[in-house]
């Protein structure tokens, strides 16, 4: 089985984190999370991640500030990766080559109040945006962090 993503970007850091991803994703074994050396063979399914990268726009500034303008980079990356596959594919008349997903990763600074100091501090944080291979749904999610001083 051959699953192919697009990502928006031309990063090897971020192209890597998202084939990374896809094949945690993709080629576990479906048997709880301890099978075991007995476990039959057949419960593992190998799945080929094949991944295209697009140097492609987010559209919002270059050091994006809050969560909406990170989130909408996002997926505005995730868009145009898509966009850019599928263009790609057409270009060589092969519809196999579409996308089955497109990823679009934004990291951005947000504002919050230290709570020892109750003054405001700058902190990164970055979205993920995954479009599935139809080119119309689009699930963001807010990489998970903790704050540390």
């Amino acid at each position: 089985m051959i699953v192919r993503v697009a990502v928006g970007s031309a990063n090897p850091c971020k192209i890597e984190a998202v084939r990374k991803a896809f094949e945690d994703v993709y080629n576990r074994i479906d048997c709880g999370e301890d099978c075991g050396e007995d476990a039959p063979s057949n419960d593992k399914v190998h799945v080929q991640i094949v991944i295209t990268s697009h140097n492609v726009s987010s559209g919002v500034a270059d050091q994006p500030f809050g969560d909406a303008e990170t989130r909408a980079g996002a997926k505005n990356r995730a868009q145009s990766a898509y966009d850019a596959a599928c263009a790609e594919a057409a270009i060589q008349n092969d519809t196999t080559n579409k996308p089955d997903f497109a990823v679009g990763l934004e990291g951005g600074l947000e504002k919050d109040m230290n709570p020892d100091t109750q003054k405001g501090e700058l902190y990164c944080m970055a979205w993920t945006a995954i479009l599935g291979g139809n080119g119309s749904i689009c699930t963001a999610a807010k990489a998970p962090g903790r704050r540390t001083r």
